[in-house]
């Protein structure tokens, strides 16, 4: 019989996860981190963070482009794209030895994948591990894209990105993946096409901001609503691709950003009484307990949310359940998200149709940000604040914003329903005159007013 060696808890994944490893060890306990590729997880090494790194070169361009707006004349000589990756694949290069350094003595790195041979026993190397506590934090990764014989890319090709950069892009998907890609490779004069199958990009969002979205980034992209790829072909050197509307089209590269899939397909979960959904993530309570005491899940493997500031927010959570003892059910409030193209978007709540369906009573109201004078100095139009607010308690419901640097002013927002959730809070407060977020000011104003005006009409 193989002879089993026994943790405290045993983590497999080491992406977020890992500082509840580095925690636990901390506090005196014995940890096993299973991790079968890279320290950091995907966020560091080819999601957000390398994504937002290349996103920084496509907004410095964007700023020359838009420079006619303030009656500058410039124009962008030369673009070398290949920098570009290079500077961004040396910074993800080093993440995993960044995560490796960091762990205390008393975790132990598993490099492989680990798989459960029963509930509380885990496999991994061909050794056999066991602990009351199990967390499991093995992510998800891109949906693979169809014609698997071509060598069609997903977002986790561009890093490290193999090879020369292509003259060309088609990208297929509307969400946000697909859109930062985009508007990336579109901004640094990479011939970029996206193809949408929906009616509009980013359908997750409140229509009237996904609308407004879809109508400028198409300004800057090359974007084709309801079309999809019905054949592709490749010849060495390009794909060609049959259209469903029966037109052909051609680019050097062609990347599928479709979703994202759980990680839960070769851990053993048929061993074991954890339960998953249809989309093959993992069930759990309200205390991110699989069927199996002691087992967690949390992160992307959940599914719940695909963020990595929800999945840290979790490993939080399990460090006071797991070694401060603490015991009450987890609660992450309003979860907010942003999108990091041209336009910006950032959201937190529910959308105009979630609480139409919900049958709630609710006031919404979307404003511009010529309130603010900074706003102004942008020379764009199109910035908007749209907010959902219940009649009878002034509450946000949702905040939804696009225009330059939502993902940050949403933060106030975020305060306040954290904090005292009454749109009525802002206008008591002190606005610097006249920064951008003078333009949530104006916008709860007119909610406020317009609401009282329903109460005595």
């Amino acid at each position: 019989m193989s002879q089993i060696f026994h943790y405290d808890l045993i983590i497999i994944g080491g992406g977020r996860a890992s500082g509840l490893a580095i925690a636990a060890a901390k506090a005196g306990k014995k940890v096993a981190l299973i991790e079968k590729d890279l320290l950091g997880g995907t966020c560091p090494n080819r999601g957000c963070v390398p994504s937002k790194l290349l996103l920084g070169y496509a907004e410095a361009a964007q700023r020359v482009r838009e420079a006619g707006l303030h009656h500058i004349e410039a124009s962008i000589n030369e673009i070398d794209v290949a920098q570009v990756f290079k500077e961004t694949n040396e910074w993800s290069s080093q993440v995993d030895s960044r995560y490796e350094s960091r762990l205390p003595d008393n975790v132990t790195l598993y490099r492989g994948a680990g798989s459960f041979r029963d509930d509380h026993t885990v496999e991994v190397n061909g050794e056999l591990l066991s602990a009351g506590q199990i967390v499991i934090a093995t992510g998800a990764r891109p949906r693979p894209a169809p014609y698997p014989e071509l060598p069609v890319w997903t977002s986790e090709d561009l890093f490290p990105l193999k090879g020369s950069v292509p003259s060309s892009i088609t990208i297929v998907g509307g969400g946000f993946i697909a859109t930062e890609l985009a508007h990336f490779f579109s901004a640094v004069g990479i011939k970029t096409t996206l193809l949408v199958r929906g009616e509009r990009l980013l359908p997750g969002e409140d229509a009237e901001i996904s609308q407004i979205f879809t109508e400028e980034f198409s300004k800057k992209v090359s974007v084709r609503l309801k079309t999809s790829i019905v054949d592709a072909g490749y010849d060495g050197s390009q794909f060609t691709m049959g259209l469903n509307d029966g037109s052909t089209h051609q680019s050097e590269a062609l990347l599928y950003a479709i979703g994202r899939i759980p990680n839960t397909d070769h851990i053993g979960l048929e061993k074991t009484g954890i339960e998953t959904d249809q989309g093959g993530f993992i069930k759990r309570d309200s205390r991110l307990q699989t069927k199996i005491p002691g087992v967690y899940a949390i992160g992307d493997v959940a599914g719940k949310y695909q963020l990595q500031h929800a999945a840290g927010f979790e490993v939080h959570y399990l460090r006071q359940i797991l070694l401060k003892g603490h015991d009450e059910d987890f609660n992450e409030g309003a979860m907010p998200h942003a999108v990091f193209t041209n336009p910006e978007i950032a959201s937190v709540g529910l959308t105009e149709e979630e609480a139409q369906q919900q049958g709630l009573p609710y006031v919404a109201v979307t404003e511009d940000w010529l309130a603010s004078a900074r706003a102004m100095s942008t020379k764009l139009t199109y910035p908007r604040t749209k907010l959902i607010i219940r009649r009878e308690t002034f509450e946000i419901l949702g905040c939804h914003l696009i225009g330059p640097e939502a993902s940050t002013m949403i933060h106030q927002i975020l305060m306040l329903m954290h904090l005292k959730n009454d749109i009525r809070e802002i206008p008591k407060m002190i606005h610097i005159h006249p920064a951008l977020p003078e333009a949530l000011l104006a916008a709860a104003v007119k909610a406020i007013n317009q609401i009282k005006s329903q109460s005595f009409s």
